[in-house]
């Protein structure tokens, strides 16, 4: 229980420093919370570890031995245990949930903290803080088979319900508010419904206008950005990770720059640019073949047509 009883304490110092006004007690919040939760996560490694096997998958290394009955089996080793990647990827074998989304705003800000670099506001933190409340709740309850009042304590949780509930009421509005628009395309639509803001962080963007170039303000900092700056932002943060994990693998990226527009807001699976509204020809006209996505142009031939055709030029 010293794992999942270090988690508590470290949520119960968080919530105490959430409800201080000095930014230092705010950034004290965001490294206790951080804890808290890669505690949990780590809690319930260790309780789906086989048993003797030395909490096999709590730790960040493996060795193997033989047992009392002389047959050979992997069992955890050294005192150092996993990291935030191996979580996610033993989460992933595992088939344990979470919302990796919202952990990984909290993740990022307190890695811009431990490297003195963060500008995110104190009213942007408290609102990511408070984001990450569900990650606690939804943890403990769906993975922990726990009660998050008998676990964190009446006056932690009834501290947690209401933080949560201000913000997602807030959260609602504003996500209302953006699905409410036609975007003309599902891919821009859901890009920007993750996008926070560029300056201070928060997830709480209104847009001012009901049309599908309507600037959007930061209800948490009061900054406004025009379509032409967040839209390709919003693609480019939406799909940094499908397009990494696709150049790994070895496939096609997900999203491509327009050779019209120039701007990185192709979409391969909708074969349009959902910032232009220009599509590319698939087909090559001279050799009937598909148009490999790396070779997508303005024009209607393959990389190979087109540099044969230019020969006999």
């Amino acid at each position: 229980m010293k794992l999942l009883n270090n988690a508590v304490v470290s949520i119960h110092i968080a919530m105490q420093d959430y409800d201080a006004l000095q930014k230092g007690r705010m950034l004290s919040a965001v490294r206790n919370l951080h804890a808290g939760i890669l505690l949990l996560f780590k809690e319930k490694l260790r309780r789906l570890s086989p048993p003797d096997s030395r909490d096999i998958l709590l730790m960040a290394k493996s060795e193997f031995i033989k047992n009392a009955e002389g047959k050979v089996i992997s069992v955890g080793a050294g005192r150092k245990t996993v990291d935030v990647k191996q979580i996610q990827e033993r989460f992933g074998n595992l088939a344990v949930k979470t919302d990796w989304k919202r952990f990984e705003e909290i993740n990022r800000l307190r890695n811009e903290i431990e490297h003195y670099f963060t500008n995110v506001s104190q009213d942007a933190m408290r609102s990511m803080i408070s984001n990450t409340f569900l990650i606690i709740r939804d943890f403990i309850t769906e993975e922990l088979d726990d009660d998050p009042q008998d676990l964190l304590g009446e006056e932690a949780w009834k501290k947690m319900l209401t933080v949560s509930d201000v913000l997602e009421k807030e959260r609602s509005t504003c996500q209302e508010a953006i699905t409410a628009i036609d975007w003309e395309s599902h891919s821009l639509a859901e890009a920007i419904s993750d996008l926070t803001c560029a300056e201070c962080g928060s997830p709480l963007l209104f847009p001012v206008q009901k049309e599908r170039e309507a600037n959007l303000r930061c209800r948490s900092c009061g900054e406004e950005e025009k379509f032409d700056h967040y839209a390709p932002r919003a693609l480019m943060e939406h799909f940094a990770a499908d397009n990494h994990y696709s150049y790994k693998d070895g496939g096609d990226p997900v999203t491509i720059t327009c050779p019209f527009c120039f701007e990185d807001g192709y979409v391969v699976a909708e074969n349009k640019c959902v910032l232009c509204g220009e599509s590319c020809e698939t087909t090559c006209s001279c050799c009937g073949n598909e148009i490999p996505v790396c070779e997508l142009n303005d024009g209607s031939l393959c990389g190979y047509c087109d540099h044969m055709l230019s020969k006999d030029d």
